[in-house]
């Protein structure tokens, strides 16, 4: 338990997400009490521990900014590294990605430019082997990253699966306990679309990519999924809809999706590993992944997501998942590594995911095989409370990366949401602007207020900033 407190509580929640990094990975007690000033051209923080007699460390920074956005960032950011260095030295615990904690390594990366190499290793203490993947994501994302602010993404969220998975902690529910709600929710859906396809007209906007996401759309009835898949028909190259659960896809949803211009489906094992998916709830065996995947591959590119650290998996049960994945040779594998928020059957149920080496050692095979094999790592992110502190990354073949999961992650693009839990993104470059509208996050509160939901987007998207 580290027993953590500064001086300026506005930060407490930034900074515990880096305190709670170290408590995964320590058992010992330690209290830390954090205090900063600053002066002309200077940062000085002062750290005190009971973890030994008359404890203390002070770090100095060189401190100068623009505007009160960039104060306050950099702030942060000394806090940070100057209590990663005390915590290391108290606890003996170092981190893969260091002091970093935001969801978006790449992106800061980029921001930072020239710098950013010697920053990152010196800095922010990040292990030379991460910093090695977040350079290869750059690169990869060279020549792919969005240059126009009239170029946009189109999300379009159904939040029903056939099952919910015992880790999942998304806002989706069962699509047959929601028979009731399908279809209301379609007609909402639908009209929501039919308005953004007017904003997308009226300002002259050019889609990069169309991304239905879930839950798993293909676990509607096939004639609600066509109505919502009309809607979503444009002049674009990428064209994704995720067919996750290999059950789902059967020979007339793929033509459904073939029909409507569809390039790109994910058919989502996990794990190859039977006992595995029996024991996080999903109704289909790795049998059935391979026999949706052979359908599915000759209509379609197809990503497939795996997940590190599922209970009940050791190494070589992840890895053998890596092998088969290979084997099959989709053109892009997403490699994700557990995290249980709230919400999630697994985290009520008290599991803990603790063996931090083992979660290093599967998503480092994941990497080395899959370079090996030919796939570029091309986007990542990282969440609270994943196995290891680690991140999610996806791989694909050259030329096969995903456009929209590089927008998404890099905030260069700006995105017309639809659907519950949907958050619709307006990016104005010239300004430094991300403007953010969030849709109500549960199926029924989207349906039930739905009039309150095209009120928001019509005010939201009224102006666009050139």
């Amino acid at each position: 338990m580290i027993n953590f407190s500064c001086t300026n509580e506005n930060y407490r929640n930034d900074l515990m997400e880096l305190v709670r990094a170290f408590e995964q990975r320590t058992d010992e007690d330690v209290s830390l009490f954090t205090e900063y000033f600053s002066k002309e051209g200077e940062f000085e923080v002062r750290l005190t521990s009971d973890k030994f007699p008359m404890f203390s460390k002070i770090y100095r920074f060189p401190f100068s900014y623009s505007d009160e956005t960039e104060k306050k960032r950099l702030e942060k950011r000394f806090l940070k590294i100057a209590i990663y260095g005390t915590l290391v030295f108290l606890t003996g615990v170092s981190l893969p990605y260091g002091c970093l904690t935001g969801i978006r390594p790449t992106k800061l990366y980029a921001e930072m430019g020239d710098k950013a190499h010697e920053a990152f290793l010196r800095d922010f203490s990040v292990a030379p082997e991460k910093l090695e993947l977040i350079e290869r994501i750059v690169d990869t994302q060279k020549g792919l990253r969005n240059a126009d602010s009239h170029n946009c993404d189109l999300f379009v969220f159904i939040p029903f699966c056939p099952t919910r998975c015992a880790y999942c902690s998304f806002v989706s529910v069962a699509v047959d306990r929601q028979k009731k709600l399908l279809e209301p929710y379609t007609d909402c859906l639908v009209e929501e679309l039919r308005f953004l396809r007017s904003v997308i007209d009226a300002h002259g906007l050019k889609l990069r990519s169309v991304y239905v996401g879930g839950g798993t759309p293909t676990a509607l009835p096939l004639k609600l999924l066509d109505r919502i898949l009309a809607e979503c028909r444009y002049d674009v190259g990428e064209f994704t809809v995720e067919a996750g659960r290999p059950d789902t896809l059967t020979p007339s949803a793929l033509r459904l999706l073939a029909e409507h211009g569809v390039t790109r489906v994910s058919v989502n094992p996990q794990t190859f590993n039977n006992a595995t998916l029996e024991r996080i709830g999903r109704k289909h065996t790795a049998e059935d992944v391979v026999k949706a995947y052979s359908r599915a591959k000759k209509r379609f590119a197809v990503n497939m997501d795996l997940i590190a650290m599922l209970p009940g998996e050791r190494f070589e049960d992840f890895a053998y998942s890596v092998d088969r994945a290979v084997e099959l040779s989709p053109d892009n594998v997403t490699v994700h590594t557990l995290y249980l928020k709230r919400g999630s059957s697994l985290k009520t149920a008290g599991y803990k995911s603790t063996e931090n080496s083992v979660a290093e050692r599967m998503v480092d095979y994941a990497y080395d095989r899959l370079t090996q094999a030919g796939y570029n790592p091309y986007y990542m992110y990282r969440q609270k409370y994943t196995s290891g502190n680690l991140e999610n990354a996806g791989y694909a073949k050259r030329g096969a990366e995903c456009i929209y999961n590089i927008d998404i992650m890099e905030e260069d693009t700006s995105v017309l949401a639809a659907g519950a839990a949907a958050i619709s993104k307006k990016v104005t470059p010239s300004i430094n602007l991300i403007q953010r509208n969030a849709n109500f996050k549960e199926p029924l509160e989207y349906v039930k207020h739905f009039d309150e939901v095209m009120s928001r987007q019509r005010a939201f998207w009224q102006e666009i900033h050139d």
